[in-house]
């Protein structure tokens, strides 16, 4: 896991401003996030077998978008051994509210003051790699799901609200999206 540089620190603790973009990095509470799951995964977190948050994540405002191609390509989701790919019929999304900001670090390669390092299409700027959008990416370590996180199919044609998590288990709607608070 990569440690933070004192500027990475500073910037942590309130300045508010990227170093690489000087854009406002900062994850306030209640921002409402989500991350890429792969199909296979939706059904752990359903039955409680997946209970955590980890990896790399997005604010749903930079990358809210309708379609798997197009979250393949804003999310940068195209690394080796990834479970996704461009042509996917669907994508799941599992969306919260940002609680705490210390959680969610700014991911920097040593050549713009951080120590990741990864293979491409990681660019270690704390933005994605899609070309003609600016995406910013951030790293959490585990946390739990907090309460209202929600889970969404994204598909081709059509997106769907899956679930919502009330603390202790996955709610599923009987008909519609009644339960879907986050959009």
């Amino acid at each position: 896991m990569a440690q933070w540089t004192e500027t990475q620190q500073v910037t942590a603790q309130g300045t508010g401003v990227d170093q690489v973009s000087q854009e406002p990095r900062t994850v306030e509470p209640g921002t409402l996030m989500h991350k890429a799951i792969p199909p296979r995964m939706v059904e752990p977190y359903l039955t409680g077998r997946r209970s955590i948050i980890s990896g790399f994540v997005h604010r749903v405002a930079d990358s809210d978008v309708s379609s798997p191609r197009q979250l393949h390509r804003l999310l940068s989701l195209g690394y080796d051994g990834s479970d996704f790919s461009p042509d996917m019929d669907e994508i799941y999304l599992l969306r919260w509210r940002a609680v705490g900001t210390e959680t969610y670090l700014v991911p920097y390669s040593p050549e713009h003051g951080g120590d990741w390092s990864m293979k491409p299409p990681f660019t270690g700027t704390g933005f994605t790699a899609a070309d003609g959008h600016r995406v910013a990416e951030y790293f959490t370590d585990p946390i739990p799901v907090p309460v209202g996180a929600e889970i969404h199919r994204i598909g081709r044609d059509s997106s769907d609200f899956i679930a919502r998590y009330d603390g202790q288990v996955w709610l599923r709607p009987a008909e519609g999206s009644e339960l879907c608070a986050t959009g």
